[in-house]
């Protein structure tokens, strides 16, 4: 065999090993519960152990759910930064949730620079998903800068 067909052959190999290794979807969402468990009881640095390999998969929930604990500071340091980071990291693979946490966060401006542009942004792409709590919270946020307009 000619050293480039063996390459090809290795790297073709190499692929098949790294796509046969399918995320265990059942071990995440045990995981994923054990972690709300472990949140609703008030270890949040369990949750957050739990979850942190989820959100490093790209779970969109887990990241939503690190971000909160960074926000309120449960379990870790409160750093507004690293929420913004984790909702944001959601918020762009499209989840509502996140999309209108970021949101909050920006017009709040708790810990961060408070930016009512990306805010209402990130509110008008979770409520154009049909994310109630997003739709809301856009025209309360829509009413109030109608009336300091006035």
């Amino acid at each position: 065999m000619r050293p480039s067909c063996k390459f090809l052959a290795v790297l073709s190999a190499l692929w098949l090993t790294a796509c046969g290794s399918i995320p265990d979807t059942q071990r995440f969402k045990t995981d994923f519960q054990s972690a709300v468990q472990a949140y609703e009881a008030g270890d949040y640095a369990a949750a957050r152990k739990l979850w942190q390999p989820l959100a490093d998969n790209y779970d969109l929930a887990a990241l939503r759910n690190l971000g909160h604990l960074y926000r309120l500071g449960q379990g870790v340091e409160k750093n507004a930064e690293k929420a913004r980071r984790y909702y944001e990291k959601a918020a762009k693979l499209g989840h509502a949730p996140s999309q209108t946490n970021l949101a909050e966060l920006y017009l709040s401006g708790d810990g961060i620079t408070q930016d009512s542009e990306k805010g209402t942004a990130w509110l008008k792409k979770a409520a154009a998903q049909g994310y109630r709590p997003a739709e809301t919270l856009l025209a309360i946020t829509s009413q109030r800068f109608e009336f300091h307009t006035r």
